[in-house]
């Protein structure tokens, strides 16, 4: 699909604008992406642009101290020669190398905005799924001793036990 903006190059971006109670949707390459500044309005970069450019909610007012570092300020990536005062500016990158450049930005940002820079899963573990595995244990523990592999049936076991303990300290 072209981007609907230039209609030159590919779209990579899909922008959904509300305003009112209509959504308009516009697809954008990278280049327009990159330079895409929302009209004034109940846009869906409202939110964005008030996390960015500081809000009274402040989730990224404050992390203005961790740019304070001269190293950090003068970041240009190589490929794109997007800069960390832009990338803060605007919260896009230019390109895939950018993410690599400004990773202390893009993680300090993360962690502040979900208390967290890891992904832990959709759900927490449940009972069918530690009774699931412990049945998957036990059959490759009567494979491991019909094939006489006892390397694997030691290991096979602790990890069972483990499985069995930790469920019971879950309790």
């Amino acid at each position: 699909m072209k981007c609907t903006n230039c209609g030159l190059r590919e779209a990579t971006t899909e922008v959904l604008i509300r305003r009112n109670d209509h959504v308009e949707k516009k697809y954008l390459c990278g280049d327009c992406a990159k330079n895409y500044r929302p009209d004034t309005g109940n846009d869906s970069f409202d939110m964005l642009n008030k996390l960015i450019n500081g809000s009274p909610m402040g989730l990224l007012s404050n992390l203005n101290s961790l740019f304070e570092a001269p190293s950090v300020r003068t970041l240009v990536c190589p490929t794109c020669k997007t800069t960390s005062e832009e990338f803060l500016k605007t919260g896009f990158v230019g390109c895939p190398r950018c993410y690599e450049v400004f990773e202390p930005l893009i993680v300090q940002t993360v962690k502040r905005l979900q208390q967290s820079d890891r992904h832990i899963g959709k759900r927490p573990h449940t009972a069918a799924d530690t009774a699931a595995e412990e049945a998957r244990l036990k059959a490759e523990i009567r494979s491991a001793v019909d094939n006489g592999d006892y390397a694997k049936l030691g290991e096979l076991s602790d990890m069972l036990k483990r499985l069995v303990s930790n469920n019971k300290e879950d309790r």
